[in-house]
């Protein structure tokens, strides 16, 4: 059983309940569904002793207050990852193997359910702390089996701790957008991640292309370089609110901590918002906007289908170190009102649609397999999603390394390719295609 962590005071908390018979464990296991559907910040220590029938008074008996619940929540959901993780590494099975039946394991219907990682930093510092490095302790873990199946010749890998990281971040945005009133079951979608990241999308009969030049920023910064000054000043406390929001969660962040951090007064923040979940909706609007420029940039470009996917994420890391930043995440979708929700994940599934697209066509093409469309982009998108919770000390790798790591994930998979000549876009380049549309025209 692990040591129990001490807070700055020397308290010791609770140690995690070593059965599952254990009443606390049967507390944390319920708490974690209620998390994982409900968001840290919209459920409360009633609704929690309710769902095991209980009264809240007898939850502090086990949990100091929310805070430390959620804190063994996570330490719990990071056992039950690396559990995971050593019983699939059973001997004798090649490396990718066991990779697929990790994969298979997390997204099995019987599962245990796990809190998902989007508080973390909306907990004290020693508990933040601690969660985060358990995460990197378990994508490290996951590195030594990838670098096993680079050895045995299974994987395809030049990096396995980013590799790592981008199929954690995968399984733990699965959550975020998985109904089990979808079009798909279950198994299909479980089948289809599965593929996707062993095989990747890119036809495996084809060469994968050279990675393209990486891309300018200027258009981008330019653009944000000439709001006016009021635009400008707004456009930065919507860039410090977003941030404290990808790593604070809704919970964590307050109207007060964003003026101090923005160099303002409070009553410069309610001169624009009246309270967090406008705040909240205002950032999550200007992240969407962000990634539809992103879109209409590179279709603008008339780029092949490889270096349209280099570049989108390229495009997407490198912009959260500037002012276009930083990267929105999504998981405090929850914490808007219904209304405001509803209309927001209306537009966010009207742009992955435009997204699927994208990859439909270049399935039509003959550049990507026969992939469901609608589990690529989630694969894709899942990858990146984490990056500002991943990466947010870590810079061992700059944004673009990371990106390219990713895009190669996603379009080469895992599983070695048989080489083959360079493979080329069956489409004329722009400039012809320009050419031809003129002719056409005349």
């Amino acid at each position: 059983m692990d040591e129990p962590i001490h807070d700055q005071e020397g308290y010791s908390s609770l140690q995690i309940a070593a059965f599952p018979s254990d009443r606390a464990e049967e507390i944390l296991a319920s708490a974690s569904r209620l998390f994982a559907r409900h968001s840290y910040a919209n459920v409360t220590m009633e609704q929690v002793a309710a769902s095991v029938r209980s009264v809240p008074g007898a939850l502090y008996h086990y949990f100091r207050d929310k805070e430390d619940l959620i804190f063994h929540c996570y330490r719990r959901g990071l056992a039950i990852y690396r559990d995971e993780i050593e019983t699939a590494a059973e001997p004798g099975i090649d490396g990718l193997e066991v990779v697929r039946r990790i994969i298979r394991a997390r997204l099995r219907p019987e599962g245990q359910r796990m809190i998902l990682f989007s508080d973390i930093d909306a907990l004290a510092a020693p508990y933040s702390n601690d969660v985060h490095a358990r995460r990197w302790q378990n994508a490290a873990l996951l590195a030594e089996i990838l670098g096993r199946g680079v050895a045995d010749g299974s994987i395809a890998c030049d990096e396995p701790l980013l590799t790592a990281v981008a199929l954690i971040s995968i399984l733990d945005w699965v959550p975020f957008w998985f109904s089990e009133r979808d079009y798909y079951t279950r198994q299909q979608a479980v089948d289809a991640i599965d593929d996707i990241i062993t095989h990747g999308v890119y036809r495996r009969e084809l060469a994968l292309p050279d990675m393209p030049e990486p891309p300018s920023l200027a258009p981008f910064l330019e653009a944000r370089s000439n709001l006016n000054k009021r635009a400008a000043k707004l456009d930065r406390m919507l860039s410090i609110a977003s941030d404290s929001f990808n790593r604070r969660g809704a919970l964590g962040t307050s109207l007060e901590s964003i003026a101090a951090d923005a160099g303002m007064t409070r009553a410069g923040i309610y001169y624009h918002f009246s309270e967090k979940e406008s705040l909240l909706l205002a950032c999550l609007q200007r992240g969407l906007v962000g990634e539809i420029g992103i879109r209409e940039h590179l279709q603008d470009q008339g780029l092949g289908a490889f270096d349209h996917m280099v570049q989108r994420v390229r495009l997407l890391l490198m912009l959260h170190d500037t002012p276009c930043g930083p990267k929105a995440t999504y998981h405090n979708i929850n914490y808007l009102n219904d209304a405001d929700r509803k209309h927001f994940v209306k537009q966010v599934l009207a742009t992955i649609g435009q997204d699927q697209n994208n990859h439909q066509r270049w399935i039509d093409e003959g550049l990507f397999r026969k992939v469901d469309t609608h589990f690529a982009e989630r694969v894709l998108t899942g990858m990146s999603h984490w990056y500002p919770i991943w990466f947010r000390d870590v810079r061992d790798w700059s944004p673009i390394q990371i990106a390219d790591h990713f895009s190669r994930l996603f379009l080469a998979g895992l599983k070695p390719r048989v080489a083959q000549s360079k493979a080329t876009d069956p489409r004329p380049d722009r400039a012809a295609r320009y050419k031809l549309g003129k002719a056409a025209k005349s």
